[in-house]
């Protein structure tokens, strides 16, 4: 899946599982975080939001270099059209997980890359649909003690003790997690046909 890169490739994330897919697909990259403030504003469309906070990122970190190319991403989740953070405090991730439990959820994901110095720039968006199991109090309990759901969009995590709670899924796995990567192979392909052309 790997491409041959001439450009340096950056993440600009710390995320420890956008670290893990990236190099789980094979790609050698220098990680440098971006500084941006993320808010959810209360009116804007769920792929707008995510879109405008994938391209800050990435530009934030892009204009601080010469020569690479620098990806970043931004994940939410979204019930019933209303974006749904991360939870503040475990009281607030029982209240999102009895919220999600036995129905259905979208997990959103933009990827934006920027190319420098010519700037040019992609942006993909991805969804990834779940239908939730019933979850009790007790399995709710035991969750979030487990400190799992505090730094995750929707009080959950696909690859870590989450998934038990996930009835189906439809759509890229590596998306629910925080970073699709066909979609990231797809666009560094097109960085190189562009470079190579």
């Amino acid at each position: 899946m790997k491409l041959a890169l001439k450009k340096r490739l950056v993440l600009a994330s710390n995320s420890p599982r956008r670290i893990t897919l990236l190099k789980m697909a094979g790609y050698h990259f220098d990680i440098i975080p971006h500084t941006i403030e993320e808010c959810i504003p209360c009116k804007i469309f769920p792929e707008e939001l995510v879109g405008n906070l994938a391209f800050l990122k990435a530009n934030d970190v892009a204009r601080k270099l010469d020569n690479a190319i620098v990806i970043s991403a931004d994940t939410i989740v979204v019930y019933k059209e209303s974006v749904v953070g991360k939870p503040k405090d475990t009281r607030d991730a029982k209240r999102i997980l009895k919220m999600l439990s036995g129905s259905g959820h979208d997990i959103i994901t933009a990827v934006c890359i920027i190319d420098m110095p010519e700037r040019k720039k992609l942006l993909r968006i991805d969804r990834t649909s779940i239908i939730m199991k019933e979850i009790t109090e007790d399995e709710i309990e035991i969750y979030v003690r487990s400190g799992e759901p505090m730094d995750k969009a929707g009080a959950y995590a696909v690859q870590g003790e989450g998934k038990k709670f996930i009835e189906k899924m439809d759509g890229s796995f590596s998306n629910a997690v925080g970073l699709p990567l066909e979609i990231v192979h797809e666009m560094l392909n097109n960085f190189t046909k562009s470079a190579n052309a």
